[in-house]
């Protein structure tokens, strides 16, 4: 028994979840707790401070070639400081945390203002001696530059459960975080909250009373001791597919080890033979281990730690040993001719670069007799940003078995979530729904976005105020009421759902862009303009909101605001292509052309597929005259989407300028044919038939423009101008008369020398 009474006191790590000071272990524990100290997941996390630093933070630059921008680590007034430099946008940030053992690679972490987590873009990987290089999903021209937060499920892989109120840790109450943090994975992660056994021992309880206090998972059947490590290692796919589905109910650190992992959260994959069956990631060993033969004919007893003793440190001596025992423990007799190896890791579990993380090397875990080694040196990362995402089937992977409640709902969300498989998820959801009468508002509000996204606003209504009833706390449900309604233009009641769902998380900036864009919608510029303000000073550090505060000033003509603001904007995020072109759309107005091309070429540079930027930049080289340029972005943006109507009009006002006619009239007729009720393409079209002689339609054009906008000067010009050219005086000195009354005086003038020329009074 141990000197349990010199155990000192300590505060609780987590409110009311039963979780103590991980250094209490040491106490009894001591030889366990230093060889566990020196593992990867001890090491997983950690605050950086001036005398704990790795050897890469005492300085060091890289350049991102992709991006443009040079990264430069230095230290100042003994801060550890990351500074992202591209062109004269200049960014720092604390480096805060680590977060990775440092065997494969160390990435960081900086604390925001606001009380968020930020991944930075930048991390230390240890191949070929160490090397600077941009972080998993960061290796592209536009990646997420300071933008990135932790989320509550990122951290439960990462780092030992923090305090934070029982309840509170909800899956969508994703990024604030308190001051204090644990330091990496601690015994409690795997043997559950230590409290209890630390009183038993404290109090001297009976030997058996202290065992039974606390989880021992040697004692656990062999699917629950896996699953203590599939908790944060069973991942069957990094993209969003879904891969996993937390259970309705359950918060991200509720899991507590010996329970079964399906009652906390359900695992997703790809469906077979869809082109996914050999994929290798990152964090893929327990999905890979489990296609082998070795695992499948081991009737479940081979597990995580039938290799792998969690206390010591992986690459400490005799481990490839240990491994090698492992296996001929099945493997006595060995088929001849067979080398004299007895690594058996190295042949039959090659180390590959996984798809999702290229700078690193990691063992392959499916267990092959003769395996593919994978393609030889570095790889193409592939993430959400450079590959498309997955459509098509998502099946169960992970518990085998489930009631006909859990297979009926939850596979039909896992369908809807990420739009893999829609309609068919939509279907199924609402079957479930109709059979099992769930009391989770999630499944209604799941089904809800569906129908939203399918523009089946009414059914999607009724469906959130359901959820919202179900579920008074939960803010996506009354986020998705806010966007169905404002939808249909029901812009009152869409403000005050998107209040609501506002007040409960606050931190969410989604909702405060909408929300200012519902209230701009319903002439409260002013109203959307003071929300977005008030965000911004919460949040300093969020380019959206600064880019949404500058498109808002300048739809109100405040147009130094505006220009301050999309500043900023760049600044922080010099990699998103959308705030550059706001930045340059508003610097062509203001007659700044030279830095506009700028801005537009960056913005096209980092992302060459985006439509707008070629749209925005083609309307920009018009208004200053450039056609031929502009008739060449204008092409680029039609070819990436056809569907642009406002594009096929001003390039068919390129085409008028460049003497092509013909050309002109085909992409004013485009534009009317995606949106009809189109008046500029309307008074377009008129014009252009108007020029070749095709009188009756240009009049019909012209009527159409009118139709639609009463107050169009321009269209009651030409049209008075026709209808007198025809003998119809009447009826063209009417709306040569409202032409007179333009605000423009170019067409105010050219309706009165109508009215002159015809003899009108």
């Amino acid at each position: 028994m141990c000197l349990a009474l010199l155990l000192p006191q300590a505060p609780a790590q987590q409110t009311n979840g039963g979780y103590v000071e991980p250094s209490l272990c040491a106490g009894c524990h001591g030889a366990i707790a230093e060889s566990y100290s020196r593992t990867g997941m001890a090491r997983s996390f950690g605050t950086v401070r001036p005398d704990n630093g790795s050897a890469e933070l005492k300085g060091g630059s890289f350049q991102h070639e992709a991006s443009d921008e040079l990264f430069s680590v230095f230290t100042r007034n003994g801060k550890t400081v990351l500074r992202r430099q591209q062109a004269a946008n200049v960014v720092e940030r604390g480096i805060d945390y680590w977060f990775g053992s440092g065997v494969h690679a160390r990435s960081y972490i900086s604390r925001t203002v606001s009380g968020d987590l930020i991944e930075l873009p930048l991390t230390w990987y240890t191949e070929n001696g160490g090397h600077w290089g941009m972080s998993p999903a960061y290796d592209f021209a536009q990646h997420a530059g300071f933008s990135r937060k932790i989320t509550y499920r990122c951290m439960f892989c990462h780092n030992g459960y923090p305090d934070i109120a029982s309840g509170a840790d909800r899956w969508e109450n994703a990024t604030r975080w308190p001051d204090r943090l644990p330091a990496g994975i601690d015994c409690q992660r795997c043997h559950g909250p230590g409290r209890d056994h630390v009183d038993a021992a404290r109090l001297g309880r009976p030997p058996a009373v202290t065992r039974r206090s606390i989880v021992n998972p040697a004692r656990l059947a062999p699917a629950r001791q896996m699953e203590i490590c599939l908790q944060c290692h069973l991942e069957t796919t990094n993209a969003s597919l879904p891969g996993s589905l937390l259970r309705y109910g359950r918060n991200v650190f509720s899991y507590r080890p010996g329970e079964p992992l399906g009652d906390y959260m359900l695992f997703f994959d790809h469906a077979p033979r869809a082109g996914y069956d050999d994929k290798f990631e990152f964090a893929s060993a327990p999905y890979r281990l489990r296609k082998s033969r070795c695992y499948l004919e081991s009737g479940g007893s081979l597990t995580c730690t039938t290799c792998h003793n969690p206390h010591p440190a992986s690459g400490e001596p005799g481990t490839a040993s240990q491994y090698a025992r492992v296996c001929q423990s099945c493997h006595a007799v060995v088929i001849e001719p067979h080398p004299t190896s007895t690594n058996c890791v190295a042949c039959h579990m090659p180390k590959r670069r996984p798809s999702d993380a290229v700078h690193v090397t990691i063992t392959d875990h499916y267990i092959r007799r003769s395996p593919d080694p994978g393609p030889a040196g570095p790889l193409v990362e592939r993430n959400g940003s450079n590959t498309p995402p997955y459509r098509g089937k998502v099946v169960l992977y992970y518990p085998d078995l489930l009631t006909d409640f859990d297979k009926d709902l939850y596979s039909a969300v896992a369908q809807i979530k990420n739009r893999a498989n829609v309609e068919e998820g939509a279907r199924g959801l609402e079957m479930a729904i109709a059979k099992h009468q769930p009391v989770r508002g999630e499944f209604y509000s799941d089904l809800a976005d569906a129908y939203r996204q399918a523009d089946h606003l009414d059914r999607a209504v009724a469906l959130y105020r359901e959820a919202c009833s179900r579920d008074p706390e939960g803010w996506p449900a009354f986020f998705g009421l806010g966007l169905a309604l404002a939808a249909k233009g029901d812009r009152r009641p869409a403000a005050a759902a998107l209040d609501r769902a506002l007040s409960l998380a606050p931190w969410q900036t989604e909702i405060v862009k909408s929300l200012a864009g519902v209230l701009a919608d319903a002439g409260k510029s002013q109203d959307a303009i003071a929300a977005l303000r008030a965000a911004a000073a919460g949040d300093p550090d969020s380019s959206d909101l600064h880019n949404n505060l500058g498109a808002a000033l300048m739809r109100v003509g405040d147009l130094d605001g505006a220009e301050r603001s999309l500043r900023e904007a760049v600044r922080l995020r010099a990699e998103a292509p959308a705030t550059r072109v706001n930045l340059a759309t508003l610097l062509a107005r203001r007659g700044g052309f030279a830095e506009a091309r700028y801005e537009f070429e960056n913005a096209i540079r980092i992302d060459n597929s985006s439509a707008d930027a070629h749209s925005a930049y083609g309307t920009a080289l018009a208004a200053h005259g450039d056609w031929t340029e502009a008739r060449e972005h204008f092409a680029a943006a039609l070819g990436l989407n056809p569907g642009l109507w406002n594009t096929h009009n001003n390039l068919g006002i390129a085409l008028q300028q460049l003497g092509d006619a013909e050309g002109a009239i085909r992409e004013f007729r485009a534009a009317l044919g995606i949106h009809l009720e189109f008046p500029a393409a309307h008074y377009n079209l008129g014009a252009a038939l108007a020029a070749r002689g095709k009188v009756d339609e240009a009049q019909r054009r012209f009527e159409d423009a009118i139709r639609i906008a009463p107050d169009y000067y321009e269209a009651h010009l030409k049209l008075g101008q026709l209808l007198c050219a025809g003998e119809r005086r009447d009826a063209g000195d009417q709306h040569l008369r409202k032409a007179a009354q333009s605000p423009d005086p170019k067409v105010r003038q050219a309706a009165l020398d109508a009215m002159r020329k015809w003899g009108l009074k």
